[in-house]
Order: C-alpha cells, then sequence, then structure tokens
C-alpha cells in the first residue's frame, strides 16, 4: 500500500514564513510612511481657521496683521502641532516629533480684486509635506 501525504511538509511551511516575512518588511515601512504623511495633512488643516482669521483682517484693514493677536488667532498645540504663529508676514504652524518636525509657512498676498491667496512652503521634513506645499 502507497501511504498518502498529509499536511503541510517543513520546507513548505518555512517557505510560507518566509514570504510572509518579506510582505511584512516592506508593509509595515510603507504604513508608516503613509501615517506620517497624513498627520502632516492634518498640520495644515489645523492651520485653517488661522488661514481664515489672518485674511479676514487682510480683507478688512488692507494691511498684513503685525502679531497673532492682531490677526485674531491663538498659538495652539496638539498632539502633532508644537507651535502656530505669525512671523515674517506668514503663519508657521510647526508640527512635533510626529511629523518629524515638518515645518509649514503659509504666505498671503491680494489678487488684484481683493482676494487673499495663500503660498505653502514646508522644511523640515519635506517628504512629508502636503503636495500644495511641495515645491
Amino acid at each position: 500500500m502507497k501511504k498518502t501525504q498529509q499536511g503541510f511538509t517543513l520546507i513548505e511551511l518555512m517557505i510560507v514564513v518566509a514570504i510572509i516575512g518579506i510582505l511584512a518588511a516592506i508593509a509595515i515601512p510603507a504604513y508608516q510612511d503613509y501615517t506620517k504623511r497624513a498627520k502632516a495633512s492634518e498640520l495644515l488643516s489645523i492651520a485653517s481657521g488661522a488661514k481664515a482669521s489672518v485674511a479676514d483682517y487682510i480683507v478688512t484693514t488692507g494691511n498684513l496683521p503685525t502679531n497673532a493677536t492682531q490677526a485674531g488667532f491663538q498659538d495652539q498645540t496638539t498632539a502633532i502641532v508644537s507651535g502656530m504663529a505669525w512671523a515674517n508676514n506668514r503663519i508657521e504652524i510647526t508640527g512635533t516629533a510626529e511629523v518629524d518636525n515638518l515645518v509649514l509657512r503659509l504666505t498671503p498676498s491680494t489678487t488684484t480684486a481683493g482676494a487673499v491667496t495663500w503660498t505653502c512652503t514646508a522644511s523640515g521634513a519635506p517628504k512629508l509635506a502636503p503636495a500644495s506645499c511641495r515645491q
């Protein structure tokens, strides 16, 4: 009588474990990068309130504010924001170590029609910056 094989051999199991290890080695860093980018995009969302306050001030007075209080926003800190300030005629929002200390700079300008437009630049960890802030 011929005995039939039941189950997997040791080599087959070792190959499966190796394949799973390779996939995990690729997937885990990609996922970590994705979560950091998502958090970095949140910096831009958090700055939207400050952008609205500054734009309102510019439209109302025709001038740039001299400080954050005059612009109508407060410095705020969260799990991913270590600070937000009005400096050098722009909003600077600084991320924490969770987003590799990324700094987004939002610079206002006015059009001939009086509308306020924003230019975003990034430093610190440019690969994490939202697409609108990359040069």
